[in-house]
């Protein structure tokens, strides 16, 4: 199946320019979904997010959203959230028809394509190929970065399996943000035991 391509001539800073970094953290998105209802990806911190920044008028990215779904009602429970965000320029008023029409059960929202540029780093003088997925880590930091002409599509439902598996394996976050730790405290002498001394574990 084709995939769409889009390009726009918009002027972004150098570092948008020069290409995705690996690893890095996600900028904020404050959206409001297809009903209207606003949300702000930093909400989801401590759960593993797949963004899909798509056309909705793309075959492909249709069927991207529809697998998105399945794999949110089989790993949502566990801590997986996925996300639809359509930019084509009349998204706003699309958006709801596509919910609609492919029976998507997840949240999608319309996005600026600026803010697509901005946030997945692209280069705005290339073509792309959408669906471009980003999947943010539980700490929200994008991990992976993958655009609908990549590899990870030519298998697309095991690859995204294997991507959430992956993900879901890191340790979940405490309430103030941080990771529990996996060090052990050190050992306490014999002599210190008997004699009841005992010390804060640093």
């Amino acid at each position: 199946m084709t995939r769409q391509q889009f390009l726009v001539s918009i002027p972004f800073a150098a570092s948008v320019l020069s290409g995705a970094e690996a690893t890095r953290e996600a900028p904020e998105l404050s959206l409001a979904d297809a009903a209207g209802k606003p949300f702000r990806l930093s909400a989801l911190r401590g759960k593993i997010v797949a963004l899909e920044f798509m056309l909705t008028t793309c075959p492909h990215c249709q069927n991207t959203a529809k697998l998105m779904s399945r794999l949110q009602r089989e790993y949502g429970p566990k801590g997986f959230q996925a996300i639809s965000l359509p930019f084509n320029d009349d998204a706003v008023a699309a958006a709801p028809r596509f919910v609609s029409e492919h029976g998507v059960t997840h949240p999608v929202a319309a996005i600026p394509r600026e803010r697509v540029y901005e946030f997945a780093q692209l280069s705005t003088v290339m073509r792309h190929s959408v669906p471009i997925m980003v999947f943010v880590d539980r700490r929200g930091r994008i991990r992976d970065q993958f655009e609908g002409d990549a590899p990870f599509f030519q298998n697309e439902e095991a690859n995204f399996r294997a991507k959430i598996v992956e993900l879901l394996k890191d340790p979940p976050l405490r309430l103030d943000g941080s990771r529990p730790s996996t060090q052990r405290p050190p050992a306490r002498s014999i002599s210190a035991l008997r004699l009841g001394a005992f010390t804060e574990a640093r």
